[in-house]
């Protein structure tokens, strides 16, 4: 348990570490990196114990574990292993230009006009992109694939103790939970998705709206679902741990608010939409734990202020990207509303109320579930898909708790696992189109593949089709070699002019 922290809070401060010495002016950085240095000290050093059993225990679990983690991850596409959805087209991208130039990856410098820049969530590709310059293209690919690997087999480590029980059924549970897109399918999209071929992209059946599976967001978003779904389950892992030492007032220090207040910091580095989704609860969390009679006891300056490190430079480099900053209110017809709520996890929420009604995780879940749809935040539908990854995963952890409590009522138990039946068909499609597309590309198509070079630089991607009829004659999505000369309206997510920007002005090296 204890170790299970330390390698987590490594994994998640590492790349901002990377992100603080490359993109952060050297004076700036150093001080900065002392107070994140103290504050990493503190938490290893005071890594909860408890008496909780380890859920990693047994070697043969463990093994098994690594082996389901790693499938599900080869299976996604990252590393370019197997069949790489459209989205891959532009996370390559990243991984290239983080590679191929300095840091902070800057198009143009010009002395007057427009500074373009990489403003994205580059985090997760930092240590991946470290050893590509040293050491190519080929190898920053593996090893991106051994820290994904890494990543879901801690989140699976952390489920498994949260939820008491062995981390395979945990990650299962991860892998196929869903909304019930199958049945929103079958009877109301219009011309695409369908239910067979059964390798079509069923999250879409809504048009614009989609609350993603966890399996989709590995497949098309990894670089913002790892480190979110990691830092999630370690403020659950970590609440579940408080818990249990005030029930049972042992003699280890309960975690302090703070420690959860640099988790959801890092959230806020790697993935800023899915942080908004995980705030609510952040704040469940502050009220439960905080003695309104004595407010600063129990606080870790040292850490408050390393959290505050990560989230103040986090926002000013992502606000320098003033495409990200539209906002909005969609405005949804009654039944279209309802129809998804309720597909994509409304029924099940409402058929966990009667075990669950009285936690406010639940009640939260639901508010959020329910308001996300109406809200735009930066372009297209981003928000709605991102800011929804913290309370489906808390949907899942309760469903969980649900299923894997030996004294939930028996007619609940039935309808939860039909439930989750109906929705893992998604899951499924998603693994189907990866399982069908990689072995056409290694058999039936001789190893071709690799993208074919072009030699004019490519300045527009058209939007993605059908997945399953992507890129046809290779496996991986690498058609954009630089985001340098894109010039479409997606790139703007990407690229930004940064001349006035207070990050450019005062923090970054230039």
């Amino acid at each position: 348990m204890k170790h299970l922290h330390r390698i987590t809070i490594l994994y998640l401060t590492i790349p901002f570490t990377l992100f603080l010495f490359g993109w952060v002016k050297l004076p700036i950085a150093i001080p900065l990196f002392i107070i994140l240095l103290f504050a990493i000290w503190q938490l290893i050093k005071q890594s909860p114990i408890s008496s909780l059993q380890s859920p990693i225990s047994n070697p043969r679990i463990t093994v098994y574990c690594l082996l389901l983690t790693g499938l599900w991850v080869l299976l996604s596409g990252v590393g370019g292993y197997a069949f790489q959805n459209w989205d891959h087209h532009w996370r390559n991208a990243v991984l290239h230009d983080l590679i191929n130039y300095n840091w902070p990856v800057f198009y143009s410098t010009p002395e007057s006009g427009p500074v373009k820049m990489l403003v994205y969530y580059v985090g997760y590709w930092l240590p991946s992109a470290l050893v590509g310059k040293l050491l190519g293209w080929q190898a920053a690919n593996f090893f991106l694939f051994l820290w994904t690997w890494l990543g879901v087999f801690l989140v699976a480590v952390h489920l498994g103790t949260t939820l008491k029980t062995s981390p395979v059924k945990a990650i299962l549970l991860l892998i196929f939970f869903s909304g019930m897109d199958a049945l929103g399918t079958l009877f109301f999209a219009q011309e695409y998705p369908t239910l067979l071929p059964p390798v079509t992209h069923l999250e879409i059946w809504s048009g614009s709206l989609q609350y993603s599976s966890f399996t989709t967001q590995l497949f098309w978003v990894f670089n913002q679902a790892v480190p979110a779904w990691l830092c999630i389950a370690l403020l659950a892992d970590q609440s579940q741990i408080t818990n249990y030492q005030h029930l049972h007032r042992t003699q280890a220090q309960v975690l302090p608010i703070t420690n959860k207040l640099f988790t959801f910091s890092l959230c806020f580095f790697f993935a800023p939409l899915a942080s908004i989704g995980l705030l609510p609860y952040l704040l469940i969390e502050i009220f439960k734990q905080t003695d309104f009679k004595s407010p600063f006891k129990n606080l870790r300056w040292d850490v408050l202020l390393a959290a505050a490190v990560i989230f103040l430079l986090s926002s000013f480099f992502f606000t320098s990207n003033t495409a990200a900053q539209s906002r909005g209110f969609h405005t949804l017809a009654l039944k279209d509303f309802l129809t998804f709520f309720l597909l994509e996890g409304g029924i099940l929420w409402l058929l966990l109320a009667p075990v669950k009604w009285r936690d406010p995780h639940w009640m939260v879940t639901g508010l959020l579930l329910a308001v996300i749809p109406f809200i735009q935040l930066g372009s297209g539908n981003d928000f709605v898909m991102r800011a929804s990854i913290a309370p489906l995963f808390c949907l899942m952890l309760m469903t969980g708790e649900t299923v894997f409590n030996k004294s939930t009522p028996r007619q609940l138990l039935i309808t939860v696992y039909c439930l989750l039946l109906l929705g893992s068909f998604t899951p499924l499609y998603e693994i189907n189109r990866s399982v069908y597309r990689t072995f056409e590309s290694y058999v039936l198509l001789d190893g071709m593949i690799y993208s074919q070079p072009s030699s004019d630089p490519v300045t527009h991607l058209e939007q993605g089709g059908a997945p399953e009829l992507e890129h046809p004659l290779t496996l991986t999505a690498d058609e954009i070699k630089t985001l340098q000369f894109m010039d479409d309206k997606l790139s703007k997510n990407f690229i930004a002019n940064v001349r006035q920007s207070l990050y450019y002005r005062y923090i970054s090296p230039r």
